[in-house]
């Protein structure tokens, strides 16, 4: 079953069992109304980034995670194959070259690749805040 959950969760409540656990210790063993609220502070902080890696981990076929399998992968594997090929032609006298990519194409991921790294970028600040 433990299995099945990390698969499933991606380890998520694996990474935040033994926090929360430690926070809820602190908060139980706590002397004073300082200790104990900030114990229930750091309790929060750890559930809301507990729950929104949850829904992150459950949302698979998010828009950002589709446009990277579909826009950004093949655009990067596609470089990394110009790059490697300037690199070998001249070390071993070859003269392979790389197709380019359709114009059309180049129109659409000079929109999709920015808006990806962008809707990226804006939840890792978001999730730090959170945190």
């Amino acid at each position: 079953m433990k299995w099945l959950v990390s698969l499933l969760t991606g380890g998520v409540v694996q990474k935040f069992t033994a926090p929360l656990l430690e926070a809820h210790r602190q908060r139980l063993a706590a002397q004073n109304n300082t200790d104990r609220i900030a114990a229930e502070q750091e309790i929060a902080k750890l559930e809301a980034a507990r729950d929104i890696a949850l829904a992150e981990s459950s949302d698979r076929l998010s828009a950002t995670r589709i446009g990277r399998l579909l826009i950004v992968v093949p655009f990067g594997l596609w470089w990394a194959a110009v790059f490697s090929v300037s690199i070998v032609n001249p070390l071993f006298g070859l003269e392979w070259s790389i197709d380019d990519i359709p114009p059309r194409f180049w129109d659409a991921a000079l929109v999709l690749i920015p808006a990806i790294i962008l809707g990226d970028a804006g939840s890792l600040i978001i999730k730090r805040r959170l945190l």
